[in-house]
């Protein structure tokens, strides 16, 4: 629209039930007029003018009406997909998993759209990748963490899927496998043979909850297994046997395993300076940092050890900072392990608000094995 030689002076709306849906001619009209394209709708008998008085409110109007029109063609879209799927196991687009690739399957089913000239299409074996994808499965099936098959892979040297398919992955660096992309092949019905579609969705939010005005983004979000449409016949050449999927589940079924980590984002390393992440061992929270370093690597050994801190410990001694936290005057020396009997009068839950509502953290240094305020205090408490 904004090359000069475009080969268009206007832009017709041939229904707008299927052109203007809520507020986006308010969007798209002042874009069209600053390149200097007109825009026609029936309604208005011609070109659209700006001279003309409630044209946003009748454009405003004919958005309201197209929405159940847009919603009812959605239904019927997702509803043909779902049948195609299921019972021809037609691919309908979306990306090739890794292993397969995309080949041509002759003219298209439909005859309308096989006279304009659209191919079929179907998966085959990739050559290069599927052989890995077989191997990964075979891994798993001989007891290999899911962090062990992944750091077989990178160092070796094998490109993650991103990497392998750059133009269809631009949005990914593919520096590397992780941990999330093999747990994902493996849960994947695909690689029986079987065509999948519908396990992810697009969902449309605000941007900006409190100002509606700045519209809405789209967010890619996971279907639940049980929502996922997959053939009732074979589509393409299998990788893996369906025992072995079945065998695995589509996903691992685990009870609520959420817990709660009283210290979440009050506790930073003091070797590293990164944020200790929560650790739940024997049932007992606790916080730890790796220094950078994660199970699909091989540790370096000038790394320092990693550092460990129990919940219960630092929550024994956040009393004895309240006293600095708090008081006008700092003390004459600093107290080690201890402090005045004022110190221990708030409670555990008093001084992490207190830290929070002061944005406020605490430096653990695992090599002295002391606790001190982040704000520049050097006010150290043995744990």
């Amino acid at each position: 629209m904004k090359d000069p030689g475009r080969a268009f002076d206007a832009v017709v709306i041939g229904s707008h039930e299927r052109a203007i849906f809520g507020n986006q001619f308010s969007h798209v009209e002042p874009v069209l007029a600053e390149a200097g394209v007109q825009l026609w709708l029936p309604e208005v008998g011609g070109a659209l003018d700006q001279a003309i008085s409630d044209l946003d409110e009748l454009m405003t109007l004919l958005g309201i009406l197209s929405k159940p029109e847009v919603i009812r063609s959605r239904a019927r879209s997702k509803s043909a997909m779902s049948a195609q799927v299921r019972t021809q196991g037609r691919w309908v687009g979306g990306r090739v998993p890794y292993g397969y690739r995309l080949v041509d399957a002759g003219p298209h089913p439909n005859k309308a759209d096989a006279r304009w000239g659209r191919r079929a299409h179907r998966f085959e074996v990739d050559p290069d990748t599927g052989p890995i994808v077989t191997w990964i499965f075979e891994s798993r099936l001989a007891g290999h963490s899911l962090a062990r098959i992944t750091r077989a892979l990178n160092e070796v040297g094998i490109a993650c899927p991103s990497a392998a398919d750059p133009t269809r992955n631009s949005h990914r660096t593919g520096e590397a496998w992780i941990v999330r992309t093999v747990q994902e092949i493996l849960a994947s019905p695909v690689y029986t043979g079987r065509m999948v579609w519908n396990r992810v969705r697009t969902d449309r939010v605000l941007v900006d909850p409190e100002n509606p005005g700045l519209g809405q983004r789209e967010i890619v979000r996971w279907n639940a297994p049980e929502d996922w449409v997959i053939s009732e016949q074979l589509a393409h050449p299998a990788l893996v046997s369906e025992e072995f999927i079945a065998a695995q589940g589509l996903r691992a079924v685990r009870e609520d395993t959420r817990h709660i980590y009283a210290l979440a984002g009050l506790l930073r390393c003091g070797i590293c300076g990164r944020a200790f992440e929560g650790n739940w061992v024997h049932n007992t929270p606790g916080y730890r940092c790796r220094h950078g370093h994660n199970s699909t690597k091989n540790p370096d050994p000038d790394r320092p050890k990693g550092a460990y801190l129990p919940e219960k410990t630092v929550l024994a001694k956040l009393p004895l900072l309240h006293h600095w936290l708090t008081a006008t005057s700092r003390p004459a020396a600093n107290h080690r392990g201890g402090a005045s009997a004022s110190a221990t009068a708030s409670t555990p839950e008093e001084v992490i608000n207190y830290l929070r509502e002061h944005e406020l953290v605490l430096c653990y240094d695992s090599r002295t094995r002391t606790l001190e305020t982040g704000n520049g205090e050097p006010v150290h408490i043995t744990v």
